[in-house]
């Protein structure tokens, strides 16, 4: 009987021994998972960092890290390809009601971004139409806006030139002043010619009329070689739909080689580059001559290679 209980014994202590070997790998594999959590891993896959994205409410920003670019990326993955188009299915109409308040708010960039994310999302989606229009409206308007802003800036410069003449008439007035210093002299001669006076006021004309504007343009003469260039701004809307285009600008040099009269002859997109065109022909330098010269000349608008559209 003692031997019995003996081994009663000894089974009892290798059960609890056999039960302590099974729990440690259990407290492990919990420990392990808290230690993943508390380091913070980035998730493996795309659609693991576009749930994170979506559970954060980065559904559409920032640009490259948020929901919706996270799914299209694990729609390209074979495992994960039909939840990731359901979840992408379900985000869709949020993503056009992000777009339609750029619109609103005329944001037009966003509204490019937003835009292209439905197209990657379904390219037949029934809104497209209707948002593709929305857009473009809003990017012409706004270059519509930038145009009518540099008219504004380059209007006080136009008319500089013009304000001048009165400026250079006035000078020439002085000369005929002395002229009545010679017609007061005539009475003194023969009183009966005072009545012809007048005929004599009728000199001073000749000095007055000789600094014309538009005499001071020279006309059938080279253009000044042009000593400063500058570059162009590229307008934001025509970068970011990938629009290449061109300016033809008309303007006058004057005699110390600087830029007046800035003014649009032609323009391609819509008048998309029409302000900046504009804007850069003010920065223009050419030769001093002493004389002014009237010139035109082209801002064409290129994309950095392999950026143009359909590139």
């Amino acid at each position: 009987m003692k031997t019995m209980w003996m081994w009663v014994g000894v089974g009892i202590a290798l059960g609890m021994t056999a039960c302590g070997d099974a729990a440690a790998p259990a407290a492990s594999r919990e420990e392990a998972v808290a230690i993943d959590v508390a380091t913070g891993d980035e998730p493996a896959t795309p659609y693991e960092r576009a749930t994170r994205a979506l559970s954060a409410g980065r559904m559409l920003s920032p640009v490259g890290d948020n929901a919706v670019e996270h799914y299209l990326a694990a729609r390209t993955q074979a495992p994960e390809q039909a939840r990731a188009q359901a979840a992408l299915a379900e985000l869709q109409p949020y993503v056009l009601i992000a777009a339609e308040q750029a619109i609103a708010r005329g944001d037009a960039p966003e509204a490019l971004r937003l835009q292209g994310l439905i197209e990657r999302i379904d390219p037949r989606a029934p809104a497209l139409p209707r948002l593709r229009t929305a857009v473009a409206a809003l990017v012409r308007e706004q270059a519509a806006r930038e145009v009518a802003v540099a008219q504004e800036a380059v209007q006080p410069l136009a008319s500089a030139p013009v304000a001048s003449a009165p400026a250079a008439s006035a000078a020439a007035l002085p000369p005929p002043a002395v002229v009545p210093m010679t017609a007061m002299a005539a009475p003194q001669a023969d009183p009966v010619s005072t009545p012809v006076v007048p005929a004599a006021a009728q000199e001073p004309p000749r000095p007055v009329s000789t600094p014309q504007p538009a005499a001071r343009i020279a006309q059938g003469t080279a253009t000044p070689r042009l000593l400063q260039d500058a570059q162009p701004r590229y307008p934001l809307p025509a970068l970011r739909a990938r629009i290449e285009g061109q300016a033809e600008v008309a303007f006058t040099i004057q005699p110390d080689g600087s830029v007046r009269d800035v003014r649009l002859l032609s323009s391609t997109a819509d008048g998309m580059f029409d302000a900046s065109a504009l804007a850069v022909a003010q920065r223009w330098r050419f030769e001093a001559t002493g004389q002014a010269h009237a010139s035109s000349r082209t801002v064409r608008f290129r994309l950095p290679a392999g950026e143009a559209r359909g590139g």
